[in-house]
């Protein structure tokens, strides 16, 4: 461990040879000055724990020259020495912020005591202000659990720094990405109208100065002290302040800004290390809170995405790296159509309980058999659905995907109007058309931040619509360029040439005949 280091001062010669023989003896490093002026520059290329002068000397005297050390070396301690002491003298000492005082004639014993006695104070002082950070920083800990916003975060920090520092002035300012300068988030102390309009650019005032550097910055008397911030001081009435950098790991938060005004003893080396403490934990919750909220926004998101898209299909929206907004491609998609055929009239002879249990069933196995063919499920609408095929999960051949689809949902329909039909023979009149059609089309987000829509938009979207709406129960129609891309195996004809409602040419038009569905479905399975 490295000696304490002291610097004695007298303009007594001997004096100075005495202290510093009895404290090197005892394991000190000391260096000795024969007046204020002497020290001061000495201090200024080295620094010192403790210094020890006298009282009286030519220049500045003792207190003086200690205040003035203490502005260069905040942390150094002092030890008065007078020979006219008195219990007056000894008190103003102590007001001023030296930490021992000893009489001439003094006993070497003695000198050597005051200054152990200094120490010792200092290191028990230093301690106390540790333990007593533990209290507020617990009951601010508690506050921060329980916090579920960033506001309830900073409130709670401006209160607990206000209550421990005795400042009447306090700021949170948060640098804001969108407008590129620092702005009040939580106060105390300042009018609603400077909070509502103060924006301050890195490097500005103060607090952007703090800012741009990341350096906390003590200020213990207003502008006269202070002629190199005198531009940057705004606020005439301010006595003391203290600026703190809060930093997050990666990057800069903010800035907290805290100030005694018009009245008020300058800020202790105890309250800077509490504003520090304090910021540091303050930090620490903001960053957890981000963390909490970037969780749940992602559960919230897969939970979102997983309603109509197989968990594999969320799993790469979701790792993609992209703003969710943006994602958009022009893409080459097979798109599925189902439209349950007499569903609407049928509506009004059934309770509505069972039409919303049937539909429930029905929507249930469609994404199943969706996700099952690696599709996305795309939309519920009434009695209808939209499913497509090929992206953004690759499919190897989506025309086949999307037909092996369809056929699964024939038989799983019949068998699910079968079995309603028997408590609600009306059911058995409705039946399934399925239209499938192919081609580039835009696929990604539409809306806005409170609400996405992955979906499809292109002219394949609304052909397979139209061909879903004319087929056949049972029946499942496809254009020429699915029935191109389909596997031979597949028992496709074709049924007509025709012009589809709000299109501007005929297309061809293929079929899979209701027998041949469950004949290619046996095959497959």
């Amino acid at each position: 461990m490295k000696s304490k280091k002291i610097l004695i001062i007298d303009d007594e010669e001997m004096i100075v040879d005495l202290c510093v023989a009895l404290l090197k003896n005892r394991g000190y490093a000391v260096t000795g000055a024969s007046s204020g002026e002497e020290a001061l520059r000495i201090a200024s290329s080295e620094t010192f724990h403790m210094v020890v002068t006298d009282m009286s000397m030519p220049g500045i005297d003792g207190i003086e020259t200690f205040l003035a050390l203490r502005e260069k070396q905040p942390e150094i301690i002092g030890v008065l020495i007078t020979g006219h002491g008195t219990m007056d003298t000894a008190i103003q000492a102590m007001e001023r912020g030296l930490s021992g005082f000893i009489r001439k004639p003094f006993m070497p014993l003695e000198l050597v005591q005051v200054v152990k006695d200094a120490f010792q104070r200092t290191a028990l002082a230093e301690e106390n202000t540790r333990l007593k950070t533990l209290i507020p920083l617990y009951d601010l800990g508690e506050k921060f659990i329980s916090s579920r916003s960033r506001e309830e975060i900073l409130e709670s920090l401006v209160e607990t720094i206000a209550k421990q520092t005795g400042a009447q002035r306090l700021s949170v300012m948060l640098y804001d990405e969108n407008e590129d300068c620092l702005r009040i988030v939580a106060a105390k102390g300042i009018r609603s109208e400077i909070i509502k309009r103060l924006r301050i650019k890195s490097g500005e005032r103060i607090s952007g100065l703090v800012f741009k550097d990341g350096k906390p910055l003590i200020l213990n008397g207003g502008v006269d002290q202070n002629p190199c911030f005198k531009a940057f001081l705004l606020a005439s009435d301010i006595v003391a302040a203290i600026l703190y950098p809060l930093k997050a790991r990666d990057r800069m938060l903010g800035v907290v800004c805290i100030s005694k005004v018009k009245h008020g003893s300058p800020f202790s080396e105890a309250d800077i290390e509490m504003v520090s403490i304090l910021c540091r934990h303050g930090v620490m919750a903001l960053e957890n809170l981000k963390v909490m909220n970037e969780k749940a926004e992602i559960v919230r998101t897969r939970t979102l995405f997983e309603q109509y898209v197989a968990p594999e299909v969320a799993e790469i929206l979701l790792t993609r790296g992209e703003n969710l907004l943006e994602v958009g491609e022009i893409k080459n998609v097979t798109v599925l159509f189902a439209d349950i055929r007499s569903f609407t009239a049928l509506v009004q002879q059934l309770p509505l309980v069972t039409v919303r249990s049937f539909l429930n069933d029905f929507f249930g196995f469609f994404s199943e058999v969706i996700f099952k063919f690696k599709g996305t499920l795309n939309k519920f609408m009434g009695d209808a659905v939209l499913a497509f095929f090929g992206a953004p999960v690759p499919v190897r051949r989506p025309e086949n995907a999307a037909v092996e689809a369809a056929i699964l949902m024939h038989k799983l329909f019949q068998e699910l109007k079968e079995i309603r039909a028997e408590e609600h023979s009306v059911l058995s009149q409705i039946g399934l058309g399925i239209g499938i059609s192919s081609g580039d089309m835009f696929l990604g987000n539409v809306g806005s931040k409170r609400r996405l829509d992955y979906t499809v938009i292109g002219t394949p979207v609304n052909i397979a619509q139209r061909l879903a709406s004319e087929a056949n129960s049972g029946e499942i129609l496809v254009t020429g360029s699915v029935r191109a891309e389909l596997s031979p195996h597949f028992a496709v004809t074709l049924k007509s040439s025709r012009l589809l409602k709000g299109m501007q040419a005929p297309i061809s038009v293929f079929t899979f005949r209701s027998e041949s569905v469950w004949k290619t479905f046996q095959n497959l399975v």
